[in-house]
């Protein structure tokens, strides 16, 4: 039975998304998949929050939250929002990361949990994750309801 491990990733003060995710998939998963080999996930996705247009937000404090930000002259990368407040969105990436069983997951920690390998992706994380707001955590169960 596969293993799944979520992460909750909040990109670092002053990246755009854009540059967060360019950083996260050119940089960061590369260095990740070198550090542990054969051990790293089978699947890796990340899904990104929409940060296209202020426009599709649906309240009104949103609106207003968006208004004074711009009129404090700080840039703003505005939630597509179709329920609830940006401000309930506490993150950049949805990342869900799959391993064969749980024996391969703690293969996997053993390594990225080592002394240089941990110092080097933490060194890396530095550069475009808010490492405050991280959050990781196992799934027990996942299903999924097809269209029919």
């Amino acid at each position: 039975m596969t293993y799944v491990v979520v992460a909750l990733l909040r990109r670092k003060e002053g990246l755009s998304p854009s540059q967060f995710r360019t950083y996260y998939d050119t940089v960061h998963l590369p260095l990740l998949k070198s550090l542990v080999g054969s051990t790293a996930p089978l699947i890796h996705t990340r899904h990104y929050v929409s940060h296209e247009a202020a426009t599709a937000l649906g309240s009104s404090e949103s609106i207003a939250t968006l208004g004074s930000m711009a009129a404090s002259g700080k840039e703003f990368h505005p939630t597509i929002m179709y329920q609830g407040s940006p401000s309930d969105v506490s993150f950049d990436s949805l990342t869900v990361m799959t391993w064969a069983d749980k024996e391969s997951w703690e293969s996997f920690l053993k390594i990225f949990q080592s002394k240089v390998v941990a110092e080097k992706i933490d060194e890396d994380e530095e550069n475009f994750l808010d490492r405050a707001r991280k959050v990781v955590f196992s799934v027990a169960t996942s299903t999924t309801t097809m269209r029919e």
